[in-house]
């Protein structure tokens, strides 16, 4: 175990694209930082810019696309394919419960980059913000860590949904265009859909992407354990699903 994740951890630390997604996305969030400024909004009569961090942060994630989900997608599938395309698995693959090992060192792969991610919205959303708006406010230091700890376990667990299609599909485009359609939220604008025909149903405020947009009161005690709730659900129920697979797989 330690071994395999020694090599997947040398291969993100060597992972170009790795680097590029992150700076790609510092740029861009930048630049739509700047756009806010030559065209003011407001999210619920408050001025975007003068939003605390906390409060710019919910704003930018519950946009669709949710950008961060579509770097967090398209860095799971590429991670995950890699390794499997050329070959790479096989050095490996006959050890004991190395199949297992590997998907469990992957999902942890991904929790690092997530964590990234993350720190790079963070320090990018606070450097646009103090040039642009002039306002480097976090607000509530507790409610901002509870708000990042619950993003970081909700954007892991998309990772892990996200490996679990590449496990399955086994292509890279076919992983990437569903990737793409998850962050787009489409599954669960559906089922929110049907939802108001049908009445008296609440699925889909327990969906995960639902759960990643939804702007959420993190000094409610109720919109933590929902957070929380879900993110473990399906931190756990997909690592152990990828594993099961894994170790079932034809890799011939």
């Amino acid at each position: 175990m330690i071994n395999l994740f020694k090599m997947d951890l040398q291969r993100f630390k060597n992972n170009k694209i790795m680097y590029f997604l992150l700076l790609i996305y510092a740029a861009f969030q930048l630049f739509g930082i700047f756009m806010m400024k030559q065209y003011p909004v407001e999210q619920g009569g408050i001025p975007v810019s003068s939003m605390n961090a906390s409060e710019f942060i919910q704003l930018v994630l519950s946009q669709t696309p949710s950008w961060v989900l579509m770097y967090v997608a398209v860095f799971s599938v590429y991670f995950y394919m890699s390794e499997y395309n050329s070959g790479f698995y096989k050095n490996y693959i006959s050890m004991n419960n190395a199949r297992m090992y590997s998907v469990i060192s992957k999902i942890l792969i991904l929790g690092l980059f997530t964590l990234l991610m993350l720190l790079t919205m963070v320090i990018s959303d606070l450097i646009g913000r103090t040039i642009f708006f002039n306002n480097a406010a976090i607000g509530d230091l507790g409610f901002f860590i509870k708000l990042l700890f619950g993003q970081f376990l909700l954007h892991w667990a998309f990772s892990i949904v996200v490996l679990f299609i590449s496990i399955v599909s086994r292509s890279m485009i076919t992983s990437l265009v569903i990737g793409v359609v998850l962050a787009l939220n489409v599954p669960g604008m559906v089922v929110g859909a049907l939802e108001s025909l049908i009445g008296n149903v609440n699925v889909s405020s327990y969906m995960l992407v639902n759960t990643i947009v939804s702007i959420k009161d993190f000094n409610n005690m109720n919109d933590v354990i929902r957070v929380a709730g879900v993110a473990i659900i399906f931190i756990l129920l997909f690592s152990v699903i990828s594993a099961r697979y894994k170790m079932k797989e034809d890799l011939r």
